[in-house]
């Protein structure tokens, strides 16, 4: 048993955490065995389990030099080197080859008081020196090269600031607000069922005039157009590129040029599938995409005679996104043909796990074959790529151009799907025989499970934090503030083996400080203000960093329904902190007051016992009896509670304040309930009424006066 406890803290293989409501929980042994096995380790004796903790020292001191170093502007940049002493050198040459080209040099010469750290590996001794290198490094990411002669070794170092962008950097001292959207849920009088960019552009101006500095989003991460019912915004694709169902296809120049596409269009049948996606309650994905496939398709074809064939200016600009997106891109448009041409074969294709062998790499000649093949299909998709970076692009101009203070407040999902073009692209990076969720809290009784992917920490040092960095640039590309779905996960994640109960779980550790380092660096060369998203289970250490690099709080008025947070307003609702009064994952305002989300988990069987029901549904009346109290609302109608709510929260010191549109417009259904796939229908409501006309009416926007009041 010592060995296993060994080994998984050498694995990040948390043994213990804090519960939510406060007290200690232990993990059993029999669960860390079952995460243990699916990180790949052999656990079927004692001797076997011993070997691999030996192995595994040994493998850290037979690294020569890490891949690599991060540091604190201004801070000494110490570099570890580990050599054998038996070969080890006194004299080495160390030259720095700085990002803007500048190539710094030097000696160091090793002395017996430099060493840290002695180790003996199967006879071998081994001698670990802390060299101390220049402190006076520029931000960025450097290349260090280390030579004694005849060894040489390379590091990446990489220099960030102390803290993350804030708005007072641009001398935005005001606070402010902006409503949270789910995009897909926009209605307009225009759009194809869905919302898309161009209702995105057109909200700008309404929402600038009545006083927002930004438009909040649910990830815009790809999804897999190919498999529209396969619709959550936090089970993406790729978070690096964008959902290509957003694209407003007559908005595209080859729209106007294409009479083919127009006449489609045009046609009756068309019309009324199109009146019908418009009218539908909640999004028909399927529908739209079938709308939206023949016309976009169409499109490439004008683009590529018209354009491409030409070789014209537009056809120059798309060829240089495509090179500039490199692998990433090209692979994630080859994936989406690929598992949808396998899908519509075999169902059990979605995964690509379950492709066939030949196709389960990309590197692989049949893949290759396939690309061929299907070259027209994977060049529409990386032109749909491009009419949507450009499409938002295109927002992020408006957004300045209407004096938004921040414009876009996109959102990062917290993992990429197991079957997802991420995971195929790079299966290296990610632990893929574990799911990441929440342990049980009070949101989600029975824990959760989300059936994505964390990365794999040992992967992500050996590139350098590489698809973190990654990861964070294509998030920020248009955004003035992003949030970062369940921040913990740079400290920590959650994780089960696959098939098993959310409860069967157990903490597996992150490289904190380098990612919030890297989450520093990239937020200062964007301008973008940085949200961690610190709900549920949220240990001391997410909070001590989350304050250190300026990372701001995500703090909900609908969870803080106790006295201490009413006394204490200025601390529950800090400066450095987006304060809101719902959120997707919660009911709405009037749906909580109604109890529409208790009786639904009742029905959808989403409470471990009725005890815990019972406490719950006890929680809430004591919830709602202090709200009442505090906000001297007596029996409230919906009007009264939303706009009373919504002051309360708005005139907190918070920096940024977000309103949810369905809250406004009284909504009383959840767009998402957390714990559930199939038992509801996640990510599909809509709005109630078109998005121009909610923006106009005459209490909607009286409201909006009122919180932009408060918020001064």
């Amino acid at each position: 048993m010592e060995q296993l406890q060994q080994l998984a803290d050498l694995a990040g293989l948390q043994q213990s955490y804090v519960h939510a409501n406060g007290h200690p929980v232990t993990i059993a042994p029999e669960v860390q065995q079952a995460i243990l096995n699916a990180m790949g380790f052999n656990l079927s004796n004692e001797q076997v389990i011993a070997e691999q903790v030996q192995q595994t020292i040994a493998s850290r001191w037979q690294e020569p030099i890490a891949p690599v170093t991060v540091v604190t502007q201004g801070q000494p940049l110490q570099v570890r080197l580990q050599l054998d002493a038996q070969y080890a050198s006194s004299l080495w040459q160390w030259q720095l080859n700085l990002e803007e080209g500048e190539v710094r040099q030097g000696e160091i010469s090793l002395q017996p008081k430099d060493i840290i750290e002695q180790a003996v590996l199967a006879e071998q001794k081994m001698l670990a020196f802390m060299l101390q290198l220049p402190d006076d490094l520029p931000l960025g990411y450097h290349q260090l090269q280390l030579s004694d002669g005849h060894h040489h070794w390379q590091q990446q170092v990489i220099v960030a600031p102390s803290r993350c962008f804030q708005l007072h950097d641009n001398a935005i001292l005001h606070k402010t607000m902006g409503p949270a959207i789910q995009l897909y849920a926009i209605r307009s009088a225009r759009n194809w069922g869905i919302g898309d960019f161009l209702d995105l552009k057109n909200m700008v101006a309404p929402l600038a005039a009545l006083g927002n500095d930004f438009i909040g989003l649910n990830p815009l991460h790809a999804l897999y157009p190919m498999l529209p019912q396969d619709c959550s915004p936090y089970s993406p694709n790729s978070r690096l590129w964008l959902n290509t169902q957003y694209v407003a296809l007559e908005h595209s120049a080859e729209f106007q040029h294409c009479s083919a596409a127009q006449q489609l269009v045009a046609s009756a049948e068309f019309q009324q599938q199109l009146a019908a996606c418009r009218a539908a309650s909640d999004v028909d994905y399927a529908q739209v995409a079938a709308l939206k496939a023949p016309v976009a398709k169409l499109l490439y074809q004008t683009f590529k005679t018209q354009e491409l064939a030409k070789q014209s200016a537009r056809a120059q600009e798309f060829q240089q996104f495509v090179q500039q997106g490199g692998a990433s891109l090209k692979q994630t448009a080859l994936f989406k043909v690929l598992q949808g041409t396998l899908f519509w074969q075999d169902h059990a294709m979605a995964a690509w796990q379950n492709f066939p062998p030949e196709y389960q790499n990309p590197q692989s000649d049949a893949v290759q074959q396939f690309a061929q093949e299907h070259a027209e299909q994977i060049h529409q998709q990386l032109y749909l790529q491009w009419l949507a970076q450009q499409q938002l692009a295109e927002v992020k101009a408006e957004c300045q151009k209407q004096g938004m203070a921040i414009g876009l407040y996109c959102d990062v999902a917290v993992g990429t799907s197991r079957s997802s073009a991420e995971s195929w692209a790079a299966p290296e990076d990610f632990l893929l025989d574990l799911s990441v969720g929440a342990p049980p809290d009070i949101m989600a009784p029975k824990g959760q499970n989300w059936g994505l992917l964390a990365y794999n920490p040992h992967t992500l040092r050996q590139k350098a934090y590489q698809p973190f960095i990654e990861l964070i640039r294509a998030n920020m590309r248009n955004a003035g503030a992003l949030r970062l779905d369940h921040v913990m996960a740079l400290l920590r994640l959650w994780c089960c083996p696959l098939g098993a109960d959310a409860t069967a779980g157990a903490y597996i550790g992150m490289p904190a400080t380098a990612l919030f380092a890297i989450l520093a660096l990239e937020s200062q060369r964007n301008h973008c203000v940085v949200i961690g998203e610190d709900l549920g289970t949220v240990p001391v250490a997410i909070s001590e960093l989350m304050q250190r690099y300026q990372v701001l709080s995500y703090r909900v008025f609908m969870l803080e329904q106790k006295h201490g947070s009413y006394d204490y307003r200025d601390q529950t609702y800090p400066a450095r902190a987006l304060a809101t009064v719902t959120t997707h994952d919660m009911p709405t305002l009037i749906g909580y007051w109604q109890e529409h989300d208790l009786a639904l988990r009742h029905k959808l069987d989403l409470f471990p016992s009725a005890e815990v029901a019972a406490n719950l549904q006890q929680l809430r009346k004591d919830e709602k009896q202090l709200l009442q109290q505090q906000l001297q609302l007596h029996e409230p109608d919906a009007a009264a509670l939303v706009t009373a709510c919504h002051l309360y929260a708005a005139a907190t010191p918070a920096q940024l304040f977000a309103y949810q549109l369905e809250d406004l417009v009284l909504l009383d259904t959840p767009v998402n309930i957390p714990g559930t796939s199939t038992e509801y229908p996640n990510w599909r409501r809509k709005l109630p009424s078109n998005i121009e006309d909610i923006l106009a009416q005459a209490d909607v926007q009286q409201l909006l006066l009122k919180i932009k009041q408060a918020r001064a």
